[in-house]
């Protein structure tokens, strides 16, 4: 995914919106058309399916996404204990919004970034609050009472509403691009969350450096980064069908983030739910701070 999903690698297709349809796409966001006109379909992962990766990873809330929620929740109480307010990239968020839920307490402002036009579909059904939509009530009543707010169905309406309104932009994405985002960057971001995306779009260590390269300067200095990623896999399953990803280590993510600059601040890794099925070992996960560029003075 450009992220947000685990372990697919999201070919680039175009969209089938034009003028209005397009600004429409959602309620509250803008819609930027980057790449609409430069689609290339990678056919190994043409048959990914938004729906049924759903159904797979996020059908419930079991241990892998208890955890999930729990560490972003912990993640954005210590960013809002060193700042006010943030603009957040969400970058490849794949068809999900799980990641969100917590952020959505505070004072943001949320690009929502994606490579998959399908995925973006899948969000637009939930922004638009449509029929056939997603539903992430499990996930926001779990976080709720983690916080230790009622869950009733009203609260949940409203966290589902207070996401809403702060995602400002769909954009494209790109890890693979050294300027991932595109026309659409406009400065670098106070949070970037990339979640189960470098590790998902290549089987080769080399790249998945590379694009690390790439997403690193979306996060402004004293910026952070929110990052989960798959553990040991060389493929993973969505239904019945099996996706290459990179072996990666919780090490390797660590020195590859303090060797760009990020200081360690929080990391957590658990064992997969599901290992001999999903096809990794499980989920490393980690926020880390982005040190200021000391400038010499000859």
């Amino acid at each position: 995914m450009c992220a947000g999903y685990r372990g697919i690698s999201k070919p680039r297709v175009e969209l089938n919106l034009e003028g209005a349809q397009a600004r429409s796409y959602m309620q509250s966001a803008t819609f930027n058309s980057y790449y609409a006109h430069t689609a290339l379909v990678d056919s190994a992962f043409a048959p990914f399916d938004p729906r049924a990766y759903l159904n797979e990873y996020y059908s419930h809330v079991g241990n892998e996404n208890q955890s999930l929620l729990r560490f972003l929740d912990e993640a954005y109480t210590r960013i809002f204990t060193e700042i006010d307010a943030a603009k957040i990239l969400e970058f490849g968020g794949g068809p999900t919004i799980y990641q969100l839920i917590s952020a959505a307490r505070y004072p943001v402002s949320i690009d929502f970034s994606e490579y998959l036009d399908a995925n973006l579909k899948e969000v637009q059904l939930w922004l638009q609050d449509a029929p056939g939509q997603f539903h992430w009530d499990s996930f926001i009543r779990y976080v709720l009472d983690r916080e230790g707010a009622h869950s009733h169905p009203s609260a949940i309406a409203q966290r589902q509403q207070h996401i809403r309104n702060k995602i400002e932009r769909l954009l494209y994405c790109d890890a693979k691009d050294p300027d991932p985002l595109g026309s659409a960057f406009l400065s670098p971001y106070d949070i970037v969350s990339v979640n189960f995306v470098l590790e998902s779009i290549t089987t080769e260590m080399a790249e998945w450096d590379v694009f690390a390269d790439h997403v690193a300067p979306l996060v402004r200095p004293n910026g952070y980064l929110l990052m989960c990623a798959i553990m040991g896999a060389s493929s993973y399953r969505v239904g019945k069908l099996y996706f290459p990803a990179v072996p990666i280590s919780p090490e390797i993510i660590e020195t590859k983030l303090k060797q760009q600059g990020f200081s360690i601040m929080l990391t957590q890794a658990i064992t997969a739910e599901h290992k001999d099925e999903q096809g990794y070992d499980g989920i490393f996960m980690v926020l880390a701070r982005k040190e200021p560029v000391l400038c010499s003075h000859q």
